[in-house]
């Protein structure tokens, strides 16, 4: 992180205004790229699959290595107009988070958002 990180909440990313956008059968990172985490204790994933969504979409949290997908550590499945959020203990140094549409769903919009807290 180019920014010095402060005590409390931090926001480490957040998806474009207009969500991030998926085609049926698709995946896509939903993260532009892979979010340091290491100065962190915990950190916050919120995501959502908009209401004009045609169909369900599964997030995976993936930890990162070296900017290598190492292990998924949870995967949730959203209809549309659901929302999720979970707090974790801040696993290694990286994660990313991708998301993929069913098939035959149409197109799907989501976000996503990741705090990262210190004490």
């Amino acid at each position: 992180m180019s920014q010095r990180i402060k005590f409390g909440n931090n926001l480490l990313f957040v998806t474009e205004p207009g969500g991030k956008t998926i085609r049926a059968g698709k995946t896509v990172s939903a993260t532009t790229e892979t979010i340091s985490v290491q100065p962190f204790y915990t950190i916050r994933l919120f995501i959502g699959n908009r209401v004009v969504s045609e169909g369900a979409v599964t997030f995976k949290l993936i930890m990162k290595i070296d900017q290598v997908s190492f292990l998924v550590l949870d995967t949730v499945t959203l209809f549309p107009g659901e929302q999720y959020t979970k707090t974790y203990d801040a696993p290694g140094l990286g994660i990313a988070v991708k998301a993929e549409s069913e098939s035959g769903s149409g197109i799907n919009a989501v976000d996503v958002a990741v705090f990262g807290f210190k004490f």
